[in-house]
């Protein structure tokens, strides 16, 4: 079967009204809930601090469920099998357990606070708050375009609407209706968000399955593509996967949230008895969508679809437009598109946190809250311009743009819980150096593994010294420089 020739699924003009019908939609519901909106920057930024954990664990999901977890889930399972989408799924699902503990601490450090980074200013330097600002801005900024990327990549391909046109429209629906609450409604885009997303799941696989043979379908394309990864541990082919992407995804998964401004911002906007809860149901609740998205990989595998490698970000699209009929690519690309759209609005209201709190502060401290929530404002604005740019990158690969910032966030993960586990062992210039040293050389080596023919190893090797080196040179450098603990806290 020639697989290009399955695409456009229905015509532009139906895409376009998938858009539209959202957006419409989204906007409706965020200005309803907006009623009675306070203008300051308490509500702009941190939702008035009130998310009970209902709203928030789905606000959290919601804001851990990218792109990746509907498009990489199945393009790992497809291409490597079980063991592909187990190293995909394994930090995916402990890591915002693992972090509820320390979401609960940092509101405890910093219970008026607004920022992970802003809560580093007061106990360490502005230097540090820069450093963790930087990059913050760097992972929101690849976030966006990620999501923008894959999702403007599904709507293009089922719909035949042009690929820039499509990162167009998704970016100015998540405006829309980011600009006027903020926080506030992005959150009620990711309750939305998860509901639909769950919902279209539930629908889709059973039935893709259904069409497709039953669950020895399933069985047969466990190995996938190649039918050599049906085993997570103990060959050279599951060694590979580990070293040229599972290890990469793992730890940069582990560390995803503290390099993530989004999870502290719902750390310091869920209300505090239910911040564990929600981060520890979130991971049950996210979780569930990876899997299922999983299953379709198998399904293609399992039924010998043979996938050009330029489709392998849309293996779940192919799959579904293979067995099932047209009615069902239109529940899928509502389904991504409500999905994609609001990790957009939560990007969008992670950088005007860190805007209007962090950066205007550093200028124009005690300004109003009217100032400050027109500068988060053009943060937004900002975001939204870098994003398309780089989704507008001929060539720019979603893997690229994923293991990239995981590199780049992992070197941030162990100082950073160090610093609230042990603040004796860290100094403000161990801290700062730590990371900066160990960030830079990891990733040179994991740009010349992955993306310039360096191969796994090297990949492998980036990896490593930005998750540890990271912490063994902040624990170096904290040393060298003890004698300036007391004036670093002081700062």
């Amino acid at each position: 079967m020639d697989i290009a020739s399955l695409f456009p699924l229905f015509e532009p003009s139906t895409g376009v009204g998938i858009l539209v019908v959202y957006g419409l939609f989204a906007f409706a519901m965020t200005y309803w809930y907006s009623r009675g909106y306070d203008d300051n920057k308490t509500s702009f930024l941190v939702a008035r601090r009130e998310l009970n954990t209902f709203q928030g664990s789905l606000s959290v999901a919601a804001a851990w469920l990218w792109a990746p977890g509907l498009f990489i889930s199945t393009q790992q399972a497809y291409v490597n099998g079980l063991v592909g989408l187990f190293w995909f799924c394994l930090g995916n699902f402990l890591t915002l357990g693992a972090f509820a503990y320390f979401a609960k601490k940092i509101r405890e450090e910093s219970p008026e606070g607004f920022t992970f980074s802003g809560y580093l200013k007061n106990r360490f330097s502005s230097r540090l708050q820069w450093l963790f600002v930087v990059e913050m801005m760097i992972l929101a900024t690849c976030a966006f375009a990620i999501n923008l990327l894959a999702g403007s990549k599904t709507v293009e391909t089922l719909t035949g609407i042009n690929y820039t046109l499509a990162t167009l429209l998704m970016a100015g629906v998540a405006i829309l209706y980011s600009f006027r609450t903020g926080l506030k409604a992005t959150v009620v885009t990711e309750v939305i968000k998860i509901i639909i997303v769950w919902a279209g799941v539930i629908i889709l696989v059973p039935w893709v399955i259904s069409e497709a043979g039953g669950w020895s379908t399933v069985v047969a394309g466990l190995g996938g593509r190649t039918g050599e990864g049906a085993s997570i541990l103990g060959t050279p082919f599951a060694w590979g996967i580990f070293t040229g992407f599972g290890a990469a995804a793992f730890l940069g998964h582990m560390g995803g949230p503290w390099g993530d401004n989004s999870f502290y911002q719902r750390a310091f906007s869920i209300k505090t008895g239910s911040i564990i809860p929600s981060y520890v149901i979130a991971s049950f609740v996210f979780i569930v969508v990876p899997i299922m998205m999983g299953l379709l990989g198998f399904v293609a595998a399992g039924a010998g679809l043979e996938i050009p490698k330029a489709f392998w970000g849309t293996t779940n699209a192919i799959t579904i437009g293979t067995f099932l009929p047209p009615v069902a690519s239109i529940i899928f690309a509502f389904m991504v598109f409500a999905g994609l759209v609001a990790i957009l609005d939560s990007q969008f209201a992670s950088v005007a946190n860190m805007t209007g709190h962090d950066l205007f502060n550093q200028f124009k401290e005690g300004s109003d809250d009217k100032d400050i929530i027109t500068y988060a404002r053009l943060g937004m604005v900002a975001l939204a311009v870098a994003g398309l740019i780089i989704a507008n990158i001929p060539g720019m690969q979603l893997v690229w743009l994923f293991l990239f910032f995981a590199v780049l966030r992992a070197a941030v993960w162990l100082p950073s819980m160090m610093s609230l586990l042990k603040p004796d062992w860290v100094t403000e210039p161990g801290m700062f150096w730590g990371i900066l040293v160990a960030a830079i050389p990891g990733e040179a080596l994991f740009v010349w593994g992955k993306m310039f023919g360096g191969g796994s190893s090297i990949t492998f090797l980036g990896t490593l010294v930005a998750i540890l080196g990271a912490p063994i040179l902040t624990l170096i450098f904290s040393n060298m420089f003890a004698s300036t603990q007391g004036e670093a806290i002081k700062a």
